[in-house]
């Protein structure tokens, strides 16, 4: 009678295999670390317009953070445009592409002083954010207020 085919059991782990183990993941951690650090792109929550004198912030960036900002109206929204929070966020995210590429054609790709984050600020807002509604009309213009906000 043939012998039965022996299993392949792996020997149990030595301290020299768990202690290449532990080298290869802390290396990876060290590895991750370092890519994180120097090499991948820093998010935007690294930024503070109100430090970009110390620290440079790219275009990209700084108009999102300016976005952020003008999320941050919608809780002022019934009181200063007539519109509901939510209408006046859907407003921004609507506008924010078109708003952000015309306010910053023509900016350098590192914004470095409170000046230049404001020659990219003023026209965003200004695009981005709502104006007042009457009667569910946004009102730009006093003849259009004079047209739908006579009670």
């Amino acid at each position: 009678m043939p012998a039965a085919p022996r299993a392949y059991c792996p020997a149990a782990p030595t301290a020299t295999h768990r202690q290449r183990i532990l080298l290869l993941i802390a290396l990876a951690a060290a590895g991750g670390f370092v890519y994180l650090q120097w090499f991948a792109a820093p998010s935007r929550g690294d930024y503070r317009i109100a430090e970009i004198e110390r620290r440079p912030i790219p275009k990209t960036v700084l108009i999102e953070l300016w976005r952020d900002t003008a999320l941050g109206q919608r809780a002022r929204a019934q009181d200063r445009y007539r519109l509901a929070p939510d209408a006046c966020r859907g407003i921004v995210r609507e506008r924010h592409a078109a708003c952000a590429a015309s306010a910053s054609a023509g900016a350098p790709e590192l914004i470095a002083g409170k000046q230049a984050s404001r020659r990219i600020a003023r026209p965003y807002l200004a695009c981005v954010l709502p104006h007042p509604h009457c009667r569910g009309v946004e009102v730009r213009t006093e003849e259009q207020a004079r047209q739908h906000c006579r009670d």
